[in-house]
């Protein structure tokens, strides 16, 4: 009697669990449609997952051959992959001593993973090896190659690459220093800042006057934003760092505490951009000249923002008091979609809802992936 008590229980707290799981249909007219994307664990579960409080999402990169790198934040941060063929993602260890890699994973022309660790501010080196062919084992260490600290006494911030010059550049918190390794030299070169000034009210955090992400044009000049929302460029060709005259969309009176989140590259040479207010904007590098598209949500902060295939820009907007929703953009149009909340909704099974958003890329089969940051986070994969 006590062991049928125990399953009557069993059962009517699983059935509870799965009806208040259950949304009502009125909410999908909300949401990203069902039949267009999907979740994945950072691991196999329930096992072998990368561990709740370490799983935050805060960097992606594509390499050439198609694979997905994502590293993530937290108590320790992790690297994994995911390669389309098999779509599962593969943990690989844990990067360090690092606790967080911020928009800082570039791939090298040769297929070589490159992490910029905070704290430390060290560059790593990692070469893909048969991944899919190890065994998970969640916590061991990742073998990479320590490269050295890009400047002392700073983390690095976020990382870009120049594959054809085979250089990297970086930002480092909290002092904003723009710098540069030569992957053929081994050398770094700290090449000035571009945040000199704390911004009114603020004690020392000067990484919110800094761009989240940098780009490189196709002429190898590179493009970050600093202080009072102004645009720096590195000069390739001079190899001075340049403070432009000419500012990202703001608020006006936000100005000073303004930033990029996120920078795409166009095929056609362009640059687009969202900011920290939640802004779309474009760069055109040869004119050096900013056009504000507007604000596709009315929410702070454009988190992600990549190209498909399509020629159309996605992106994910909100801050971290929001809930982050999924935008379209046409570019031949000027004409934005709101696609909805990133859910995913799977009944009767289980439910997931992404309120955070720490990145996003795009793979070469234009799947657009992005990856949540939250305590508990998974990868969502959206296919335009």
């Amino acid at each position: 009697m006590r062991y049928r008590n125990l399953l009557l229980t069993a059962v009517l707290f699983f059935s509870f669990t799965l009806s208040y799981g259950q949304r009502d249909r009125s909410y999908d007219n909300s949401v990203v449609t069902q039949t267009r994307i999907d979740a994945r664990d950072l691991g196999y579960a329930p096992v072998d997952v990368i561990p709740d409080g370490e799983s935050g999402i805060t960097s992606l990169a594509v390499t050439p051959s198609g694979d997905l790198y994502g590293a993530t934040s937290g108590a320790h941060a992790h690297l994994f992959v995911l390669n389309p063929r098999y779509g599962y993602v593969q943990p690989l260890g844990v990067i360090g001593e690092a606790t967080s890699i911020t928009n800082a994973i570039v791939v090298s022309a040769s297929g070589d993973i490159f992490l910029g660790t905070s704290p430390g501010g060290h560059l790593l080196k990692y070469t893909p090896h048969e991944e899919y062919e190890q065994q998970i084992q969640i916590g061991k260490p990742l073998s990479v190659i320590d490269l050295g600290q890009a400047i002392p006494g700073e983390s690095i911030f976020t990382l870009a690459i120049d594959r054809d010059a085979n250089v990297i550049y970086g930002l480092t918190s909290p002092n904003a220093h723009f710098f540069e390794y030569s992957i053929g030299s081994g050398k770094f070169n700290d090449l000035g800042v571009v945040a000199e000034k704390i911004a009114p009210g603020e004690r020392f955090q000067k990484d919110k006057m800094m761009s989240r992400m940098l780009v490189v044009d196709r002429q190898g000049m590179v493009f970050a934003s600093g202080e009072n929302g102004l645009f720096f460029r590195f000069n390739s060709k001079t190899q001075k760092l340049e403070k432009l005259a000419i500012q990202a969309p703001a608020v006006p009176g936000r100005e000073p505490w303004t930033r990029v989140d996120a920078f795409l590259l166009d095929p056609s040479g362009i640059i687009y951009g969202g900011t920290s207010d939640g802004y779309l904007f474009r760069l055109d590098p040869a004119t050096l000249s900013v056009t504000n598209l507007g604000k596709p949500l009315n929410q702070y902060r454009i988190d992600g923002l990549v190209r498909a295939p399509n020629g159309q820009l996605y992106g994910v907007g909100g801050d971290q008091d929001e809930m982050a929703r999924l935008f379209r953009y046409d570019p031949s149009t000027g004409t934005y979609a709101i696609l909805g909340f990133i859910d995913v909704n799977r009944r009767p099974y289980y439910t997931w809802q992404a309120y955070v958003i720490g990145a996003m890329a795009c793979g070469s089969d234009g799947t657009v992936y992005v990856g949540e940051d939250e305590r508990v986070s998974k990868l969502y994969l959206f296919y335009p």
